[in-house]
């Protein structure tokens, strides 16, 4: 009797075993391919969003490196003075930078300063002959690109940048050429001078990034010394020319949905049709979980982490789904007097007072507008379906809306009463043919005639060229003007 009972029951009781190995066996192979996905996906944004770092430091001194004084002061007659004030102790007082040297056209050193807050620390502490050597390679990149042909008008920026580790000490290192805006100072050879500045970062490397980019156990070390296992992505070189590899413990969310489901699976054995629901319900959670994290680090790549605008990144996309849909306004604004601003309450009254500009945009812009932060106090504006009098107009109404005066709360005194005012260049596009960059590009030249006239105007550009091509969209709004308010 119980011979046949097992010859009843036995094929179920097999096929039963079978179907719980099936289903700890094939997660087990599948949880290895989702890992190594979701590994593929957190380096990709890690080094896009590194890159996005480094350039928005770059663009930022344009304010100092696009400037015909500075030529003036630099190149046509030395100004150790002028220097010392407008380059070395602006750059100390305004950014991050503790290390600015100038280079002359034939590369050597015209002037130094050293921060007396990192002169003993292992990187400064080497000498500025020293870190200036260190940025050769930097500086033979900046003189490739200077022999380049330039388009007329306000030329773009060049600049390039690596970071450095000594022990723990952590450098961002960039050379930038100065150049003439508008002109009305020229080289007196070939060559212009070069900007060497060096800004610590944070306290060490991994805590600096591991905390930007919300990595888990981030370490710097060879690449050499990197287990397989971990992520990784090339962020630095040491003094000896080695790389230096920013690693974590990769996002494993497949392999921690089969841990925890182990116990459950041994369950399903027992009573399979419950564990087997209680299994769904993890795999649910879990694909959540995993869907959650991809819209946060992918929010993080295209959003501006100031303002909350979308950035450069989601630009062309955004402008290309717009521009099919039919005709397209595009604005370029640009603060007056935010420069101002930063000089004399410091960057973190500057940071309010973007959040505040951001915050008045969004009310005052129409639902069907989209808002752009281009860096700096630059920001961008795209108007689907508007004639150009109706976007004057609209530009006029933000114009109103941020010269009215604010009261920003950490201000020196607090509840100071801070007023900008803001200027835009405006350009029509009629329909796809016309790419992102050249719409921009007309956009950016009628900004440079607003800002010429005065603060607040508002200037209609002439039509985008189709034909010729122009540079990446996102070094077309480099206006060294506008930058310094």
């Amino acid at each position: 009797m119980r011979f046949v009972h097992l010859k009843l029951v036995g094929p179920a009781i097999g096929g039963i075993a079978l179907f719980i190995a099936a289903m700890a066996t094939v997660p087990y192979y599948g949880a290895a391919r989702i890992d190594g996905e979701a590994r593929v996906q957190q380096e990709t944004l890690v080094k896009r969003n590194l890159a996005l770092w480094i350039a928005d430091i770059e663009f930022a001194l344009t304010s100092w490196t696009i400037w015909d004084e500075a030529i003036a002061k630099l190149d046509t007659q030395f100004d150790f003075e002028w220097t010392d004030r407008n380059i070395g102790a602006s750059l100390t007082g305004t950014s991050r930078t503790r290390f600015t040297a100038v280079l002359k056209p034939d590369d050597s050193i015209l002037y130094t300063r050293t921060d007396e807050t990192v002169a003993l620390r292992p990187f400064f502490s080497r000498g500025a002959a020293r870190i200036v050597a260190d940025t050769g390679t930097l500086v033979a990149e900046v003189r490739r690109r200077e022999t380049a042909p330039k388009a007329p008008g306000i030329p773009q920026p060049i600049s390039t940048s690596r970071i450095e580790v000594i022990g723990q000490d952590a450098v961002l290192l960039s050379a930038s050429l100065f150049q003439p805006d508008f002109g009305t100072t020229r080289l007196k050879g070939d060559r212009a001078p070069v900007l060497i500045t060096a800004m610590p970062i944070g306290s060490s490397l991994q805590d600096f990034f591991g905390t930007r980019f919300l990595l888990d156990d981030a370490r710097v070390s060879p690449l050499t010394e990197v287990a397989p296992e971990r992520a990784r992505t090339e962020i630095a070189v040491g003094p000896d020319g080695e790389v230096q590899v920013l690693s974590w413990r990769p996002p494993t969310p497949a392999r921690d949905m089969l841990y925890q489901a182990m116990p459950l699976i041994l369950t399903i054995f027992f009573v399979l049709l419950a564990a087997g629901i209680l299994l769904l319900r993890i795999s649910q959670t879990t694909a959540q979980m995993l869907v959650t994290r991809e819209r946060q680090m992918a929010h993080a790549a295209t959003h501006d982490v100031l303002t909350g605008l979308a950035n450069r990144a989601l630009l062309d996309r955004t402008y290309d789904t717009e521009v099919a849909r039919g005709t397209l306004v595009v604005a370029c604004l640009d603060l007056d007097g935010f420069k101002g601003v930063n000089d004399t309450y410091g960057h973190a009254i500057g940071d309010d007072l973007l959040r505040a500009v951001a915050s008045r945009l969004r009310a005052t812009a129409r639902k069907e507008d989209r808002l752009f932060r281009l860096g700096g106090d630059e920001f961008a504006v795209l108007m689907p379906s508007v004639t150009l009098t109706e976007a004057e107009a609209a530009c006029l109404s933000l114009g109103e809306a941020l010269s009215a005066p604010m009261y920003l709360p950490g201000a020196y005194p607090p509840g100071h009463r801070i007023e900008i005012a803001a200027s835009f260049g405006l350009c029509q596009v009629m329909d796809g043919s016309t790419t992102c960059d050249a719409a921009f590009r007309a956009a950016d030249d009628a900004l440079y005639t607003a800002k010429s006239l005065g603060r607040g105007r508002v200037v209609i550009g002439q039509s985008p060229d189709r034909e010729t091509p122009g540079a990446a969209t996102g070094d077309l709004r480099r206006m060294a003007a506008s930058l310094r308010g």
